[in-house]
């Protein structure tokens, strides 16, 4: 849920923004929003936080693999599963103000989807 919602109830275009950047997680995780670290609900982590954890990292990448869906294997192209966990993160950013525009996401989502090869995974 974004802060600006859950501490003051605002709602604004950048609320679908940071929901939309959640959903980009989903797909690339294949996990839930919140996501049980143990068998206890109070022991669950946001996927924002846990995303967030390893692309703060100074060399994310190798990190970045382990939080991908498993039954992917190796069958997609490790740079545009970046692209979108980058993108992701500037859509889930704390302050509203720096999230960017869904115009922004859809032209980012567009050049993404151009440059795959026919056939893969991604479809966009």
């Amino acid at each position: 849920m974004p802060p600006e919602y859950a501490q003051y109830g605002d709602v604004s275009p950048k609320v679908d923004v940071y929901a939309f950047g959640v959903v980009l997680y989903e797909l690339i995780s294949a996990k839930e929003a919140v996501v049980k670290t143990t068998g206890s609900i109070a022991e669950s982590k946001g996927l924002v936080a846990l995303f967030e954890g390893v692309l703060n990292q100074p060399d994310p990448w190798e990190d970045l693999r382990k939080l991908f869906d498993p039954w992917l294997g190796d069958n997609y192209p490790i740079d545009s599963v970046q692209k979108m966990a980058q993108l992701a993160k500037a859509c889930t950013q704390e302050n509203h103000l720096l999230r960017p525009s869904m115009r922004y996401i859809v032209v980012a989502l567009m050049t993404l989807s151009s440059t795959q090869r026919l056939g893969c995974w991604i479809l966009l």
